[in-house]
């Protein structure tokens, strides 16, 4: 007899009136699924001998001894007491046990599976939990790596369906890193973000553009994808949260949030997120009629080694704040020798069974050059404060006040109108992206030669532009210089 998805096996066994033949079909159902999650399965193992279990399967260095219970009632202590036993009779400290129930657990399960987290770790699944997982089985590694760090780092058992967590302040954007780029407008007044006429587009600046290709070995860079799943404007934050605890947020990420008529840029992590929930100021001079029921907003940094990801998110523009889609795209020169902290990032979101490296099968970074400079229209520099001035210490009064004083700002950006917004495709040049044709009003720049604030020259001149491609995102960076 064949047999169908998981989810469809699991409904016909809710007419099984034998318990002990439910209970057999329920651990195979169970078996297949942590096939299909990549899991190694073995049935009947002796690894809590001489106790039986029913399931023991292995993702990782780390065992699950899992327990397969489908009553007539909620999961009591006398089987957590057995499941517990087992595990304390398992010759490895990486065993987990895992009691998976259809129709629940009592109270005291849930407390006992608390309170004894410090001497044996017991994760429980329950129906809710079991019916996400037979819908994607992929998901399987993400949802215990999650219960467990629930178990071990807030001391609650993570259950669907369960109570709801409360409603948690969002976090602070100071705790994100702090940007080395000052965006400053044309009265030199520090802002947060510059806004220019537009639409919606895949695009974001970049003052750098790590090209993955470049490296000695022959070949192309890979591409690696992260779809998130839902989540609210907060849940954004802790995705840069994430990124930032393993080192990925840089001082110099870029940034663009979007709207039907309008466009914001800007660099900073901080600055982006409070940009971001500033949504109702950022509305204030726009017609409702140019207001659309979501945002869109693409994100670039910088990673280790050489490499860049975005992120793109679409937003609700609603109090709920909800993201109905979001990706992060990472491309790398290769791939990595450790991927742990990349597999951290996934199975902290519940999607490492959605990851998979991509080779690139074109160049990574194009650039092209304008036959003549063309001159820019400035509205904004970016600033940054020069990191090796002398500043004195360990000098004499005397030394210190003899040394020069130079400029302590210097501007390495500048933000411009469009300079072939509105223009005949046939007379603009070669490779300047289709989304600057019409809804690009502005464009951030990166200076080929840098130059002091108090010193602005009479004019700027563009020159040349590098461009990628991600999943979800184009990134671009003019060259500009004076």
């Amino acid at each position: 007899m064949l047999r169908g998805t998981l989810s469809a096996d699991f409904e016909l066994l809710r007419a099984v009136t034998n318990a002990h033949q439910r209970g057999r079909k329920f651990e195979q159902l169970l078996e297949r699924l942590f096939r299909q999650a990549h899991f190694r399965v073995d049935r009947d193992a002796g690894i809590a001998t001489p106790r039986q279990t029913d399931l023991v399967a292995r993702y990782g260095d780390v065992w699950y001894l899992i327990e397969a219970k489908w009553q007539s009632t909620p999961t009591d202590v006398d089987d957590f007491d057995a499941i517990f036993r087992r595990l304390q009779r398992s010759a490895s400290s990486q065993v987990v046990g895992v009691i998976v129930s259809v129709a629940g657990f009592t109270d005291t399960v849930i407390d006992e599976a608390v309170r004894c987290r410090g001497q044996e770790l017991v994760l429980l699944v329950g129906e809710e939990d079991l019916t996400a997982l037979l819908a994607a089985p992929e998901s399987a590694a993400g949802l215990l790596h999650r219960k467990r760090e629930d178990l071990v780092t807030h001391g609650r058992v993570h259950l669907a369906g369960g109570a709801k967590p409360q409603r948690r302040s969002p976090r602070p954007s100071t705790d994100l890193p702090a940007s080395d780029l000052r965006l400053l407008d044309t009265a030199l007044a520090p802002t947060a973000h510059l806004a220019g006429d537009g639409a919606f587009t895949d695009l974001v600046f970049a003052q750098e553009l790590p090209d993955v290709d470049w490296v000695p070995g022959s070949g192309n860079g890979v591409c690696l994808d992260l779809p998130i799943g839902a989540l609210d404007e907060n849940g954004l934050a802790d995705l840069l949260y994430a990124l930032t605890s393993l080192g990925w947020t840089s001082s110099q990420p870029q940034w663009a949030i979007q709207q039907a008529t309008r466009n914001w840029h800007g660099v900073g992590a901080r600055e982006f997120l409070d940009t971001l929930r500033d949504w109702k100021a950022r509305y204030d001079d726009l017609d409702e009629d140019d207001v659309h029921d979501t945002e869109t907003v693409t994100y670039v940094d910088t990673f280790p080694g050489g490499g860049f990801y975005t992120l793109a998110a679409e937003v609700s523009s609603h109090p709920s704040r909800l993201v109905q889609f979001c990706h992060v795209s990472f491309q790398l020169t290769g791939i990595p020798l450790d991927t742990q902290p990349l597999r951290h990032v996934f199975e902290q979101f519940d999607a490492v069974g959605t990851g998979y490296f991509r080779s690139m099968m074109a160049k990574a970074v194009t650039r092209d050059w304008l036959p003549e400079p063309q001159p820019l229209e400035v509205v904004g520099y970016l600033v940054s404060d020069d990191p090796f001035l002398p500043d004195g210490r360990g000098m004499s009064g005397g030394e210190a006040a003899a040394l020069p004083k130079p400029p302590a700002a210097w501007v390495v950006g500048i933000v411009a109108k469009n300079p072939f917004r509105d223009t005949d495709r046939a007379s603009a040049p070669d490779g300047w992206p289709d989304q600057l044709y019409s809804n690009g009003g502005i464009i951030v720049c990166s200076l080929r030669s840098h130059h002091p604030l108090n010193d602005i020259p009479d004019g700027y001149y563009l020159y040349l532009w590098e461009q990628a491609r991600t999943t979800d995102a184009r990134v671009f960076r003019p060259v500009a210089d004076w």
